[in-house]
Order: structure tokens, then C-alpha cells, then sequence
């Protein structure tokens, strides 16, 4: 939703610097950066699985962990399940930045806390969904399908592990089912690392052994944020080199199944991923899917296993969608996070490590916002004073424009090439006012783009009532509406701003227009992105308003002191306009900011 209110932005912008310019002018007719660490080293899962030796503290044997085949009509194993009826076993272990629970069902992950992000219940962040469980293993041998998230393995390690200063520890489940096959499954956690690693083992039946595929994936994760737009849910893959994102707004409608070379597959919320990356060989084949109900995109690779005992393993990155951080694992993970359009990335990318980088020396991002906000505008400030310079010509040719609308009105044609004589004798562009502004529009989007995804912003407060700049600055309510101070206060420097345009009456009623839609539109962004919006408005009030009440002293100061002697002689043939800044009209001459700079200067 964020995105199509962008985009709906920039076509806006757009409507009032190009057809505001060249029709309503013209009356012819839009800090924590990731401590990457080492990614765990894992044991070979390969090895001679045999010599395990398979109990669990709850006193199961080996013997009480195979269940007796049952067979479909052609004869072959089907949905072999090992253990039904024992109760599962949950093991903790936890470091200081997460929190795992894996169960002996399934040997599946069923919690992964994150102890520095909160969500929606003031509880850790558990990027599994509450019934699910994360890295499910299906086993598919020729025409059967076994489900191993159904079976019971067997762990003989302690419940509880606690890792700090880097430490490692594996976690190991075992379990064998009636037909011969066996299924290992291998954790390696560290402690100070969002990464680990996992490890499958499958080996057997005895016999000639069927072609078998091995599918892994995740459940996808819960909203984590008051308002989660569909396109930040989403499941996001790379493939054959290229990455394919599929968010919520599609996948609840219809699972996609893409193949290729997939080197790695994530479910993303908007600050938050969930990653499995193959190791010894690429998955062939992903389906992607989606719930609409649940707000939650999953995801489910698919290898090939070969024959025989075969060992695949696994890396896989549960944490925030820390681009910073997730790019020094050296994955290509950092591809998945949504820095916007594939042109403006290099530049959000850009912004980003400026922002992280100066929050180092100002520990307030509500302050550094601000910051790029007055730097933005110094670094275009040449581009807009010229686009306000233009509007302004353009404002004082209006007197000519409409007398020859008036000459002309019948002749549109000839109307059109007197006006192109006007422009080009006052040397005026009647898009000047509009071109700089749109060169602006790559930076503004990938400004966006970053303020509106980077985890940093999570939760960081600014001042006053805005606690978090990733949220809208909610002051209080009124019979459930919440009341957000900041576009409000946005929309009206935007009034303030168009009392500077012409006195066009189509322009003047856009001009009062355009405010309440913006107002609208940065309803319920993130109060970050609307303050660094605001603080650009004020600047451009100030901007303008020493366009249109001063000589261009700053740009041009000997032509602006040339023409300022020569208005007080030429006034008495010079035409007048008049300009409003709220408080009544001031005359000023047609020249008064260059519009007929090089006429006169010809004449002397």
C-alpha cells in the first residue's frame, strides 16, 4: 500500500510541475548493524549414521521409535510415521541475541525469539508462526511421500543450552521408521550470530533404492508491525541469477511454483527474514504460497537426493532485514531486501550506509533525518531555485499569455506559435519550473525506500510524543481515528507554500487541492519519512519566498543590482502583477526576477 501511495505521489508531483506549467501557465486547451560472525562450522551429517546411538531423556529405545509399515494397494511404503503416540521432547537453547525451541516431532524449529525486537504483544519477535513449525523436511521416494514432521526423533543431548562468547553447540535428532529409512536431522547454533546451519541425512530403504527428492522450507512470518502493506510479505528467491519476489497480494490467490537454479529462498515481512540456503546443491524447484488470513507468505524448497545415503546441508538467516549486516555473510542475501526499483537501488543503498553512518556521531535518527533533509536541499538547491526563478516568469508573463489567448481564441494553431514566439523572445521554458524538480524525484524515491524498510528506524524514538519513526506519530485518538500531528503540520506548510503560485484561478484551486491530497497520502507513513517531507517543505517556503520578495542576490547579484536601478526609471512603462503571501499584494514589475533580464540588457 505504501508503495502505491509513492507511486500515486509521483504522478501527482508530476501533474503540478508538468501540466500545472505547461497547462494552467499555458492556456491552450508524484544502529544495529548486524554482527555477522562466522558462519557455524558443520559436522558431516554423512558419516556412519549407524553408530548413533538413539534414546531420548524421556527413556525412548530405538525399538519404540519404528512403527509397523503400512502399505498402499501397489505394494509400497506410504507415509511411514516413526513414533506415533510418543510424547514429543522440546530443546532450548538460547544466546544473546535469540532464543530456539526445536521439538523431537518433527525435529522441527517451533520458536525463534529475538530478544531485541519486540512485537505487536510487547513479547520477543518469534519468527515462527504460533502453530507451525519452521524447516519441515518432506522425504519423496519414487511414488511415496514420506511427511517427517509427523515422526518422533530421538535426542539424547540436555534440554537446556545457553551459548555466549561465541560458542557453538549441535543439536542432533535421529528417528528410523519401519521400511529401513533413516532421517537425521543436524543443528549447529552460535552464539552472536542471527545464521546456523542445518543438516539432513537420509539413508535407506535396504534394496534398490527409487529416485527420492528432499523438500525444506519455512511457514513465513507473522505481521510484527501495526500496519503491514501485501507487498512487504512476500516470499523472495533467487533464481538462475536473478532475483523473483512473489508478496502476499498474489500468493493468497494462487500458489506460484517456479524452477531453475535456486540458490537460495526467504519469507520476508517488512523488517524481518527468514532465509534457507543449500550448501551442496541448489534447490530445482520452489513453490511459493501465501495466506491471506494469516498475513504470511511461506515458501518450500525442492533438491534432489539421489541415491543411496545422501547428506544436504543447509545455511540458514532468521533476523532482521539488516541489509548492512545480512551483506557482510556473503550469501547475495542483502538482494532480497526491499530498497525499492532496480534504478534507485544503488542509490538507496547509498543513503543507507550515510544514515547508519552519521547516526554514529548523532545518536538521534529523528535528528539525522532532519539532517539529510537540509542537505538534499543544499545539494539541489541551484535546480530548485531555478525551477522557482521559471514559475515565477512564467507567473509574470500571464498578463501576455492571456491577451493573445484572447487575440487567438479562435485560431489554435496560431495561438500556439505566437506563444513559442513569446517564450522564446522573453527567453522562457515553459517546463524550466518542472524538469529540475522531476531530476529530484530518483533521490526522494530511494529516500523512501529506506526510511520506509530499514530496521534501524524500528522502534528508534525522536522527541516528544514521536517514539518510533518506523510508525505514524499517533498523539491520541478520537472514537478510534488516531490523530498523526505531523502530516497534518506538513499540509499545512504545503498551504503555505502554493500562496506563492499564480494567481491563475486553476492553479489557485490546485493549489488548495494539492495539500489535503499529500495530507492524505502521508496519512500513514512512517513518521520519519513525513518529518523529512516536512522539514523540505519549510525549507522550500523559504526558498521561494526569497524568490519572489528579493533580487536573485545569491545567484546573479550584479544583473540583480543592474536591474533593481533600472526598475525605479522603467516603472512607469513597465506593466504590474501582484504576488500574495498571505498578508496582502505587493506590485512588482515584470522584471523583478530576471523575467526580461536580457531584453533590457541588450537595450543598454
Amino acid at each position: 500500500m505504501d508503495q502505491k501511495r509513492l507511486l500515486l505521489m509521483i504522478v501527482l508531483v508530476f501533474l503540478v510541475f508538468f501540466v500545472g506549467q505547461r497547462f494552467l501557465f499555458t492556456p491552450i486547451g508524484e544502529d544495529q548493524t548486524l554482527d555477522a560472525g562466522t558462519v557455524p562450522a558443520v559436522e558431516s551429517v554423512a558419516g556412519d549414521v549407524a553408530e548413533r546411538v538413539v534414546s531420548s531423556d524421556a527413556g525412548a529405545t530405538e525399538s519404540a521409535l519404528v512403527a509397523d509399515a503400512s502399505y498402499g494397494e501397489a505394494g509400497a511404503p506410504a507415509d511411514l510415521v516413526a513414533g506415533v503416540g510418543t510424547q514429543a521432547t522440546l530443546v532450548s537453547v538460547e544466546s544473546e541475541l535469540w532464543a530456539a525451541t526445536l521439538s523431537t516431532r518433527g525435529g522441527a524449529l517451533v520458536s525463534w525469539r529475538l530478544h531485541e525486537h519486540r512485537g505487536l504483544d510487547g513479547e520477543a519477535v518469534d519468527l515462527v508462526p504460533e502453530g507451525s513449525q519452521g524447516l519441515d523436511v518432506t522425504v519423496t521416494s519414487g511414488a511415496t511421500t514420506v511427511d517427517v514432521s509427523e515422526w518422533t526423533f530421538g535426542y539424547s543431548g540436555p534440554r537446556d543450552i545457553v551459548l555466549s562468547d561465541g560458542r557453538t553447540t549441535t543439536v542432533v535428532f535421529e528417528a528410523t521408521n519401519a521400511a529401513g529409512l533413516r532421517v537425521t536431522r543436524e543443528y549447529v547454533f552460535q552464539s552472536g550470530s542471527y545464521i546456523f546451519t542445518v543438516g539432513v541425512s537420509v539413508e535407506g530403504p535396504s534394496g534398490p533404492a527409487a529416485q527420492r527428492d528432499l523438500r525444506i522450507g519455512w511457514p513465513g512470518i507473522t505481521p510484527t508491525e501495526r500496519k503491514e502493506d501485501e507487498k512487504s510479505l512476500a516470499s523472495v528467491a533467487m533464481i538462475d541469477g536473478g532475483v523473483e519476489r512473489e508478496n502476499l497480494g498474489k500468493l493468497k490467490k494462487e500458489s506460484r511454483k517456479k524452477s531453475g537454479e535456486i540458490t537460495w529462498a526467504t519469507a520476508t515481512s517488512r523488517y524481518f527474514m527468514v532465509a534457507v540456503v543449500p550448501i551442496d546443491a541448489a534447490f530445482r524447484e520452489i513453490e511459493m504460497s501465501g495466506d491471506g488470513e494469516a498475513k504470511t507468505t511461506s515458501f518450500e524448497g525442492v533438491m534432489d537426493l539421489g541415491a543411496g545415503a545422501t547428506a544436504r546441508t543447509f545455511s540458514v538467516y532468521a533476523g532482521p532485514q539488516d541489509y548492512l549486516g545480512i551483506s557482510k555473510l556473503g550469501l547475495g542475501l542483502e538482494a532480497a531486501v526491499d530498497l525499492g526499483w532496480k534504478f534507485t537501488r544503488p542509490l538507496s543503498v547509498l543513503m543507507l550506509r550515510a544514515l547508519v553512518w552519521t547516526h554514529g556521531w548523532i545518536p538521534n535518527y529523528g535528528l539525522v533525518i532532519i539532517l539529510f533533509s537540509v542537505l538534499t536541499k543544499l545539494v539541489f538547491y541551484r535546480l530548485t531555485h531555478k525551477s522557482f526563478a521559471e514559475m515565477k516568469r512564467m507567473q509574470e508573463l500571464q498578463p501576455k499569455l492571456k491577451a493573445l489567448q484572447e487575440k487567438h481564441k479562435d485560431d489554435k494553431e496560431a495561438l500556439a506559435k505566437v506563444q513559442m514566439e513569446l517564450y522564446k523572445k522573453e527567453k522562457v521554458n515553459p517546463l524550466g519550473s518542472c524538469l529540475p524538480m522531476l531530476l529530484q524525484m530518483p533521490v526522494f524515491i530511494a529516500l523512501f525506500q529506506v526510511l520506509r524498510t530499514t530496521i534501524e528506524l524500528r522502534g528508534a524514538p525522536f522527541a516528544l510524543w514521536i517514539t518510533d519513526l518506523s510508525q505514524p506519530d499517533t498523539i491520541f485518538q478520537v472514537s478510534g481515528f488516531p490523530i498523526h500531528v505531523l502530516p497534518l503540520l506538513m499540509g499545512l506548510g504545503m498551504l503555505v507554500q502554493q500562496r506563492f503560485t499564480s494567481k491563475d484561478p486553476q492553479q489557485a484551486m490546485m493549489g488548495k487541492m494539492m495539500p489535503i491530497i499529500f495530507t492524505a497520502l502521508f496519512y500513514n507513513f512512517s513518521s520519519g519519512l513525513v518529518i523529512y517531507w516536512f522539514v523540505n517543505t519549510v525549507l522550500s517556503i523559504v526558498q521561494q519566498y526569497y524568490v519572489h520578495r528579493g533580487p536573485d542576490t545569491a545567484t546573479e547579484p550584479p544583473i540583480a543590482a543592474e536591474h533593481t536601478s533600472q526598475q525605479t526609471s522603467s516603472s512607469t512603462s513597465a506593466p504590474s502583477f501582484s504576488v500574495s503571501d498571505g498578508a496582502g499584494s505587493t506590485p512588482t514589475t515584470p522584471g523583478g526576477n530576471g523575467g526580461l533580464k536580457g531584453k533590457r540588457r541588450k537595450k543598454r
